[in-house]
């Protein structure tokens, strides 16, 4: 989408003559899907990289929103972070007691889930049996920590909101039939309902990204009955293109942002 003057390919081969051009470059423009290594890489030698990646790899996945949520005081439902599932069963006494769980029903989300993926709405015992026992298996590949989440009842939609440099874009992800608002999950799309609360949430989130500094992602928002405060529910570095327009709509929205930060690039 963007020329530029070398090219490499993220799966390739890093070597010494990458790092040599990179401590040349003027500019570095990533992929959505760039690992935490080759983005620090890039940030360490040259002073212009896009998208701004700091944070999604400071406070990585739904721990990390959690984070970055409590540390900017960004109003968002009850959350309570779990390093691992034992400090939330109380497996070893040497843990100390078991926490005191919310009541039934809550949410637990898995730290690397997407598109609905590792979201579990927790209705009995039952349902949080069979969630911390995938957990364990993902922290016997080494993938540690989860959130659990207040239910909100009565949801029928949440507010997804894309930023892309300087553009910002707002739609309705609404299921009148579950839970899941997830394009993925059956979740369909709705641009024009009440548009005041659409801008109440783009200026939140560009309030957000203005101390922090996040020029590509997708946010998670809700509005309580009868609220105008929205309430952040994830940051999604890797988002859905379908309430953009699709892929074609999304590069071509890439394409002029990246070359709008390439003119500020010195």
């Amino acid at each position: 989408m963007i020329k530029g003057d070398l090219f490499y390919w993220e799966r390739g081969i890093w070597d010494e003559d990458m790092i040599r051009n990179l401590t040349k470059a003027r500019a570095v423009i990533l992929p959505q899907t760039v690992s935490g290594e080759l983005y620090t890489l890039c940030c360490t030698l040259c002073p212009n990289v896009f998208p701004n990646y700091s944070l999604r790899f400071k406070w990585e996945g739904k721990v990390g929103d959690t984070l970055l949520f409590w540390s900017y005081r960004i109003p968002h439902p009850k959350t309570w972070i779990f390093p691992r599932v034992e400090t939330m069963l109380g497996d070893h006494p040497e843990m100390g007691h078991r926490p005191r769980l919310p009541d039934y029903p809550f949410v637990i989300k898995g730290t690397s889930g997407g598109e609905g993926a590792q979201i579990w709405l927790i209705e009995d015992a039952q349902d949080l049996e069979q969630a911390t026992e995938v957990l364990k298996h993902f922290e016997i590949q080494g993938t540690f920590g989860f959130v659990l989440q207040e239910f909100i009842p009565g949801l029928q939609r949440d507010l997804r909101i894309v930023i892309i440099g300087n553009h910002i874009q707002s739609y309705w992800r609404y299921n009148t039939s579950g839970f899941f608002h997830n394009i993925a999950k059956g979740g369909q799309i709705d641009a024009r309902s009440d548009p005041e609360l659409q801008a109440i949430g783009r200026d939140a989130v560009k309030e957000l990204c203005t101390h922090t500094g996040i020029n590509m992602a997708g946010f998670d928002l809700v509005f309580l009955k009868e609220s105008n405060v929205p309430l952040f529910i994830e940051i999604n570095y890797t988002f859905g293109r379908t309430g953009l327009g699709g892929s074609d709509a999304f590069y071509e929205l890439f394409e002029n942002e990246v070359n709008q930060w390439l003119e500020t690039c010195g």
